[in-house]
């Protein structure tokens, strides 16, 4: 899973936009060249008012504040977006030259779908167990605020002041959504609380003799700087000023409010609960898929592939040396204790030290399967231990523009019977190379495209890729042996039955209970996984169908390349082809390759 992207949609629901401007100047030139232009100045207005932005980009500007997330903005960014819609269709798309289209449509596309997630955004959750600010916040200032320099630190303190009147506008609108009829799943409460309460244990908050994980953070990078000892004894006393009148007093304030809410709040799983919420799940589900699908369709879709990974897996028992049923082999993979690490500092080492050297392998042979690579570097890390308990399996979060930033790798080792090692394979090539990390650095390092297509993302193209990139290196085989191929099997039949299970739950309205029953009746994940995952599908609809939805037709995509280009058929070129125009809406991706296959793979 990676970190988010910043499309229009997800920029306009999280208040992330600009607020309006003045109508944007445009210099002669052609059509074309008159295009980008109104990209450019489209896309540096809302980096200039997005702190969110900036910081995701690794820029110096605006390290002292926190998106402005009221009603008000909102409305400011819908109406921001209906103006650069209007703007956009003044172009003469007849005088576009062939890649100057493809933007113009992409733009389009994007401001579309953020108008219609604007006009769900109550009915989406801004702080549940897999986002919010106790995600956020210490994300940004551990991971995204570096300090090099005595400013760097005082803007990092400003930050923590400022926390309290940010906390006070979500909490603000989580009231707003509540008089709407909306609020989190019950089991969401303790998990968000107890990220918040984690990052409240420690210096200056109480008296246990260790730094609570933000004062941590402060005093290391401080420590590096070159400075007198009394300069930074004193920045360190002013962070603590601001973790106590500024961090700590704005997130007991949310913890309040989910402590009300927690004790009124009655079951709702599904979103068919919320006001409209058949409505919802529809629009959430093509949002994330990229593509014109009911949820009949793609639960109907779940079961097949299911069917079809099950039938791999029997096939591959006789080489795993396990006999009897799927089930009697699913008990095996939860069971033996030679297909996981030990629960200690030295098996949570070697499994980190195994993804690195996964990656690495697959690195050297890139150019077996295509011509492009990563410049930016990949950091492979654990999950911090103040979020390891809400956190997923593992995550991606990609560098940042300026390269002070390398793309970085997360790994939830809170128990390491939730990371069986014949998944190892998988998960390194999904999260890292020639997954997320590959597809994330190209598209940032492609030149001559508009910025919104070079930092934008589709949840369905890049888990797509993702999950694509999985056997990848099958077919150059790294895979080292019977086992790890299951692992490989084993993750996208767990993408396949998020399709069955998220449907289930928001639009067939199964239990929380019934969704967990089927994963544990048809994947190897041992049960305490599958709870958080379906808790993950719950707060999350659509989301989790998009992964099998876009390797699928990345799949069928390349079927037709080989079989209608033959001889010509060339891996690589295909490769490039899918990620050489950066993120995609699955529809418009098809296009570009049926382009390419016309043109004779050229």
């Amino acid at each position: 899973m990676k970190g988010p992207e910043l499309n229009r949609r997800e920029m306009l629901a999280a208040g992330m936009l600009a607020a309006a401007s003045p109508a944007l100047a445009l210099q002669p030139g052609s059509e074309s060249e008159r295009l980008d232009r109104f990209f450019e100045q489209v896309w540096q207005r809302d980096v200039a008012r997005s702190p969110a932005m900036q910081a995701n980009l690794g820029l110096r500007s605006g390290r002292d504040r926190w998106p402005d997330v009221t009603e008000a903005r909102a409305a400011e960014d819908a109406e921001l977006v209906r103006g650069d819609l209007a703007a956009l269709r003044r172009f003469d798309r007849a005088a576009l030259t062939p890649e100057a289209e493809l933007s113009y449509r992409l733009f389009e596309y994007d401001s579309e779908q953020a108008l219609r997630a604007h006009r769900w955004r109550l009915n989406r959750y801004p702080v549940c167990q897999m986002r919010g600010p106790q995600r956020s916040i210490p994300q940004t200032l551990i991971d995204g605020h570096a300090i090099a320099n005595r400013e760097d630190a005082d803007t990092y303190v400003a930050r923590l002041h400022r926390v309290r009147p940010y906390m006070a506008d979500i909490v603000a609108r989580l009231e707003l959504q509540a008089r709407h009829g909306v609020r989190p799943p019950d089991f969401s409460y303790p998990l968000v609380i107890g990220n918040c309460e984690n990052l409240l244990r420690g210096a200056p908050f109480d008296t246990s003799g260790s730094d609570s994980p933000i004062l941590a953070d402060f005093r290391t990078k401080v420590a590096r700087l070159d400075l007198a000892d009394g300069q930074k004894t004193a920045l360190v006393r002013d962070a603590e000023a601001g973790l106590v009148e500024g961090f700590g007093p704005g997130f007991r304030q949310l913890i309040d409010h989910l402590r009300e809410g927690e004790r009124i709040v009655t079951r709702n799983d599904g979103v068919w609960h919320l006001p409209e919420g058949d409505e919802y799940y529809a629009a959430a589900l093509q949002m994330e898929t990229t593509l014109p699908v009911s949820a009949d369709e793609v639960h109907r879709l779940g079961h097949e592939e299911v069917a079809r990974i099950h039938g791999a897996m029997r096939a591959l028992m006789p080489r795993l040396g396990v006999s009897g049923s799927l089930a009697d082999l699913f008990a095996h993979a939860r069971s033996s204790d030679d297909l996981y690490y030990p629960d200690t500092p030295e098996g949570k080492a070697r499994y980190l030290a195994e993804m690195r050297a996964k990656i690495d392998e697959v690195m050297a042979r890139l150019d077996e399967i295509m011509t492009r690579r990563p410049r930016a570097p990949l950091e492979v890390r654990p999950v911090e231990p103040w979020l390891e308990a809400s956190a997923g399996t593992a995550g991606y979060f990609a560098p940042s523009a300026d390269g002070s930033r390398p793309g970085i790798l997360l790994v939830n080792m809170r128990a390491m019977r939730n990371l069986p090692v014949y998944e190892l394979s998988a998960l390194a090539y999904h999260e890292g190379v020639p997954g997320h990390h590959l597809e994330r650095a190209v598209s940032r390092e492609l030149t001559g495209l508009p910025r919104f297509r070079q930092f934008g993302g589709y949840t369905a193209f890049s888990e797509g890729w993702a999950l694509y990139a999985e056997q990848l290196p099958m077919e150059m085989g790294l895979y080292a042996d019977a086992w790890q191929e299951f692992g490989q099997l084993s993750m996208e039949l767990m993408r396949a039955g998020r399709l069955v299970v998220d449907t289930g739950v928001h639009a067939l309205r199964w239990s929380r209970e019934r969704a967990v029953a089927w994963l544990d009746e048809n994947t190897p994940a041992n049960h305490d996984d599958n709870v958080t995952a379906v808790q993950r599908y719950i707060v999350t609809p659509g989301q989790a169908c998009a992964y099998e939805m876009g390797k699928l037709r990345m799949m069928a995509l390349r079927d037709r390349a080989r079989t209608r280009l033959g001889a010509a058929y060339d891996i690589r070129r295909f490769n490039d082809t899918i990620l050489g125009s950066g993120p995609l809406p699955l529809p418009i991706l098809e296009e570009n390759v049926d382009r390419w296959i016309a043109r004779g793979a050229a």
